[in-house]
């Protein structure tokens, strides 16, 4: 697994990247790159995992490419449980520039009772911005808890709002 960091228009982010596809993008937070670093080997200890920011920068040019550039999808390869699985494809169903809450969610996916669930396996999405996690806001559509924080979190939500097709 090659990883590096790049920069992006919310700061620097992290990706990391099997021959099969994207499979990590966090965001530094504070600064820390060190941190960012640490906690993509803590989740995905036991590979065999290389600092190449070349391997991962044509993932990186597509992920923050906010043109809307047609093209293939980013292959992503995301490793979870079966109910996370589910919350990340419908996840990825969201379109840009809109928000759904926590309990539509689980009931997108045949879960209504299950709000909670969902909004632990949308805060441990690996593929952030990819896979739009940020796109999830309580019912009163208030964003709320975001790994990398809140106003980034917001900043994503304006950005997609101001380039929403009306």
């Amino acid at each position: 697994m090659r990883w590096g960091l790049h920069d992006s228009p919310f700061g620097r982010a992290l990706l990391a990247a099997t021959p099969r596809g994207l499979c990590w993008l966090s965001f530094v937070v504070d600064g820390d790159e060190q941190a960012s670093a640490d906690i993509l080997k803590a989740e995905w200890r036991g590979f065999q995992l290389a600092e190449d920011p070349t391997a991962t920068a044509g993932m990186a040019a597509r992920a923050f490419d906010f043109g809307g550039t047609p093209g293939d999808p980013i292959p992503l390869v995301a490793r979870g449980t079966a109910f996370q699985m589910t919350v990340w494809r419908a996840l990825l169903r969201i379109p840009f520039g809109h928000v759904t809450s926590y309990q539509e969610l689980a009931r997108s996916i045949g879960r209504p009772e299950a709000p909670r669930a969902v909004g632990a396996a949308v805060g441990r999405n690996p593929i952030s911005l990819v896979i739009p996690c940020h796109r999830v806001v309580l019912k009163s559509g208030v964003p709320h808890n975001y790994r990398w924080g809140v106003p980034l979190k917001k900043a994503l939500l304006a950005f997609e709002a101001a380039g929403a097709a009306p």
